[in-house]
């Protein structure tokens, strides 16, 4: 599932959109959902089936930001082999109940999960760390330039490579980075590759579900969920308990 996407904007702030590329006979995820881990509320749009998500944030103060986002596979598209001890999507919760990344990256029981990729946003610093069901990869690209990531499962090194052609375009043609501009390129970028565009439907049930933007900001953060097989938005403001949902 999925393709994520990094955006670094002034003085710290950032944005982080995931697609979802997921089955559409898959329950619908639920959002928002909220959950106190650590100390911190936890906001995600959570997946009824695995009960985790691919998508998670909180902000622990006005400054303390952290998000996680989940790809499926390590470096290559692997061949599943169940059972596993439990869902991806767990994973991605689980990172919550550590002090920082880098305490989660020491202590962490990685054994007996399908192969991951995680990219952890805290404190001003990237992680991207994979694991390919034998070893922990880690690594910090550089926070102050946008990244694209996309799901090895679905996506060959070829097509991969595309989308971050098709990345680096839009960027050279933005005057500055917001919510609406991210979010369009997810919808149109690659239009008419039906099975590889950024907004993608093979034709077997397998397309892009919803589109998942996280804002932070200096004094706010926020956490954008549409629904596109509804066509429903929803908007969380991680600082107040204000919610709004409407559809277009």
């Amino acid at each position: 599932m999925c393709t994520v996407s990094y955006l670094p904007l002034p003085n710290g702030e950032l944005l982080l959109t995931s697609s979802r590329d997921e089955k559409t006979a898959r329950p619908s995820a639920r959002f928002p959902v909220s959950r106190i881990i650590n100390d911190q509320t936890v906001y995600f749009p959570q997946d009824p089936q695995g009960h985790g998500s691919w998508i998670a944030t909180a902000r622990k103060s006005d400054s303390a930001l952290t998000t996680v986002c989940l790809l499926n596979g390590g470096f290559f598209a692997h061949k599943p082999r169940p059972p596993y001890r439990h869902s991806r999507g767990l994973v991605v919760l689980d990172v919550f109940h550590y002090s920082s990344a880098t305490n989660w990256l020491a202590n962490y029981d990685f054994q007996n999960l399908e192969p991951f990729t995680l990219i952890i946003v805290q404190s001003g610093r990237l992680w991207e760390v994979r694991w390919d069901g034998q070893t922990v990869y880690s690594r910090q690209p550089d926070p102050t330039k946008p990244a694209i990531w996309s799901s090895v499962t679905l996506y060959w090194p070829a097509i991969v490579a595309r989308r971050e052609t098709w990345f680096q375009t839009w960027l050279r043609q933005q005057v500055n980075f917001t919510v609406a501009g991210i979010r369009q390129f997810h919808k149109q970028a690659g239009a008419g590759d039906n099975a590889n565009g950024m907004l993608m439907n093979r034709g077997n049930g397998l397309q892009t579900v919803s589109l998942t933007t996280i804002r932070h900001g200096a004094a706010t953060s926020a956490i954008f969920y549409e629904d596109l097989i509804t066509s429903q938005l929803s908007y969380r403001q991680l600082t107040t308990a204000h919610e709004h949902s409407y559809a277009y």
